[in-house]
């Protein structure tokens, strides 16, 4: 059913409508509670989830301080819970463009409920458009760019649980990258769950924003062998 607004009327202003991320934090797609983070009116919401799909929201965790104060334009674009390490059990926030003067991307690790920023290395112009953690604690990013004439690209980087902090800057691994020489389009979604022997299996998901005649909503999958260090198709 449709995400509402608290005391469960319905979302009516496009601006605060702007989904982009969400994660479970308890139970199943059955019986559970996730939260899902918003573009535009940035903000991050918890819900309840029941027989009848999604609650109303129980409460959001608002632009509070001056790490919080994005342009409408710049997004906060992936949320995941770590899973393990200094800070298992913490949200960690992703923008999708917001730049320092240095050009780095912002993220917010909270801290006892406090959004606390962080900066990540920029390489070559990418956005980031997605994040999952994994179970040693640290967190894989989706990030993608779009020039008119070269076309869409994509890359998966792991940053590892002892890089992650307040007031850090983040470097992470590149664990793969594509291009439209292969079966990609405009990647914003991203999960990890358990696979054979240790593996992790990566899925992706493209949105084609409607437009069914230049993109494509495609899924992707790819297994990242433990201990390994690049992703392979799965």
């Amino acid at each position: 059913g449709p995400i509402a607004a608290l005391g469960g009327a319905n979302l009516g202003k496009g601006r605060d409508r702007d989904a982009e991320a969400i994660v479970m934090v308890a139970g199943s797609t059955e019986r559970g509670e996730a939260l899902i983070a918003f573009e535009q009116n940035h903000r991050i919401g918890r819900f309840g989830i029941g027989p009848k799909g999604l609650s109303a929201p129980q409460s959001y965790v608002r632009p509070t301080s001056s790490g919080w104060r994005i342009a409408t334009s710049n997004g906060l674009e992936a949320l995941t819970v770590l899973k393990g390490g200094r800070h298992r059990g913490q949200m960690i926030a992703f923008a999708e463009k917001l730049r320092d003067t240095q050009g780095r991307h912002t993220g917010w690790l909270f801290v006892k409920g406090e959004a606390k920023a962080f900066t990540v290395s920029d390489i070559d112009g990418f956005d980031l458009t997605d994040a999952a953690a994994l179970p040693d604690g640290g967190v894989l990013l989706l990030e993608r760019r779009f020039r008119w004439l070269e076309g869409v690209k994509m890359r998966v980087r792991r940053i590892a649980e002892t890089e992650i902090a307040p007031g850090r800057h983040l470097e992470g691994e590149v664990l793969l990258e594509a291009d439209m020489a292969s079966e990609i389009d405009n990647m914003e979604g991203l999960a990890v769950h358990p696979g054979a022997g240790g593996s992790l299996v990566l899925t992706l998901v493209s949105d084609d924003n409607f437009n069914r005649y230049l993109q494509r909503t495609l899924l992707l999958q790819f297994r990242l062998p433990a201990g390994g260090t690049t992703a392979a198709a799965k």
